[in-house]
């Protein structure tokens, strides 16, 4: 085990600390005695472990004024079970040395057994301690947390009501539109109707337009054939005007005479 370094103040005014080997056994053979050199064992022993422990603190994280380090306390008690049992295996190897090592011993293990109880006790208290700061920390959060809310009711309720406000006037303006198209209703009807009437006329007429164009569009054929036929019976009427002319014409002239061998 490494024995931290005690500050300067403790090594200049070192208490006095009892040990196993330097109490009579005379003494060790009554229980008053253990205890009270338990007690004053654990009592010269926790401030010094307690000073290395917030030695050992860093400065650039001080604990707050008025607050308990138990994390520095529980240090302590650790370090002071820790020298504890060190006391002890010296003592258990010094009894040795004596006639009487069984009782050397066994009175050793109720000194140590002492301070381990005054350590345990002060190991409970130092866990009650820090179990009641941390409900009393919750209990000031809660405190706040509820003050918070109590402060900020005032401004929730205005919150709240304006949005109702706003809430209602959405409503209130539905409202009025559905009463203005339920009021409209008839004329919108009235509308559809008009224009289902006239999508109707619209479509009759159409209809007619289209059949007036298929029967243009016939009547058109119709009479481009017609033109055809004419055209086609006055070309023959006039080839057979020509040839009664040209046959009229050969008439007129007569037999053709025969020729003259002397030209006359």
């Amino acid at each position: 085990m490494i024995v931290k370094s005690r500050p300067a103040a403790a090594k200049a005014n070192p208490p006095a600390m009892p040990t196993f080997a330097n109490v009579p056994e005379s003494s060790l053979l009554r229980r008053g005695a253990l205890a009270a050199a338990a007690v004053a064992a654990c009592a010269a022993l926790m401030p010094m472990r307690m000073a290395q422990a917030q030695a050992s603190v860093p400065a650039a994280a001080p604990a707050a004024a008025g607050a308990r380090d138990f994390a520095a306390e529980r240090k302590a008690i650790g370090d002071s079970r820790a020298w504890t049992n060190y006391r002890f295996a010296a003592a258990e190897r010094e009894c040795y040395s004596k006639f009487f090592v069984t009782r050397c011993i066994d009175n050793a293990k109720e000194i140590q057994r002492e301070e381990l109880q005054v350590l345990r006790k002060r190991e409970l208290e130092v866990g009650e301690a820090e179990r009641a700061h941390r409900a009393a920390e919750r209990d000031r959060e809660q405190a706040l947390r509820r003050a918070e809310f109590e402060a900020s009711q005032p401004q929730r309720a205005a919150s709240e009501q304006s949005s109702r406000a706003a809430f209602e006037k959405k409503q209130q303006e539905q409202q009025l539109r559905d009463a203005q198209r339920q009021a409209e209703a008839p004329q919108r009807a009235a509308n559809a109707q008009a224009y289902e009437k006239k999508q109707s006329d619209f479509d009759a007429r159409m209809r007619e337009a289209q059949q007036k164009g298929a029967e243009q569009a016939r009547q058109r054929q119709e009479n481009v054939k017609a033109y055809e036929a004419k055209q086609r019976d006055l070309e023959q009427r006039q080839k057979a005007v020509e040839e009664r002319r040209a046959k009229a014409r050969e008439q007129q002239q007569g037999p053709a005479s025969a020729p003259r061998p002397f030209g006359f």
